[in-house]
């Protein structure tokens, strides 16, 4: 039985909080409506007042751009509704379904880097399917470059499509 694969909470999640705040606001809007209707408070409706402001023959700019602004913020909740969830983990080639954090990832080759000769220090930085690893070289080692990136290449061997990039800086002597 194939498991699914680790997936982040969906696209839609936080535009489904900005609406529930937003239907929240409405309500908390209309119970004071209805406190002014019955005479509960001595404030007049918010409601009211603000539709008494649109009540105009003429047409107003804000309105339109309310309207607009409506719009695409309904069109970006209806994008974000379709949006699939990105994948979380990295897939390891082989035959076991073993998925890898990209945490893991980055811890992996910045060890990696660090054996790699002529390496005082190394970080890795992992983006979607692109790893970054950021070292610091021991003077008059410019050509460890190479070597590091064979060293955390052969570690991270059976990770699939993986691009690996070397950003090196040479250590103050």
């Amino acid at each position: 039985m194939k498991l699914r694969d680790p997936r982040r909470g969906p696209a839609a999640a936080w535009p489904a909080v900005l609406g529930a705040l937003l239907l929240l606001a409405f309500a908390a809007l209309l119970a004071q409506h209805a406190a002014a209707a019955r005479g509960w408070t001595a404030n007049a409706s918010w409601l009211g007042e603000a539709l008494a402001a649109l009540d105009d023959r003429r047409p107003s700019a804000w309105v339109l751009a309310g309207g607009a602004a409506a719009a695409l913020l309904g069109l970006w909740f209806l994008v974000a509704a379709f949006l699939p969830a990105r994948r979380s983990h990295l897939h390891a080639d082989g035959p076991g379904d073993l998925w890898i954090a990209p945490a893991a990832i980055e811890a992996v080759a910045a060890d990696a880097a660090e054996r790699a000769p002529g390496v005082l220090h190394a970080a890795g930085e992992m983006r979607r399917r692109r790893l970054r690893v950021k070292a610091l070289l021991a003077p008059g080692h410019e050509a460890a470059v190479a070597d590091i990136l064979e060293s955390v290449g052969a570690r991270l061997g059976g990770l699939g499509e993986l691009e690996v990039s070397v950003q090196a800086k040479e250590g103050a002597r």
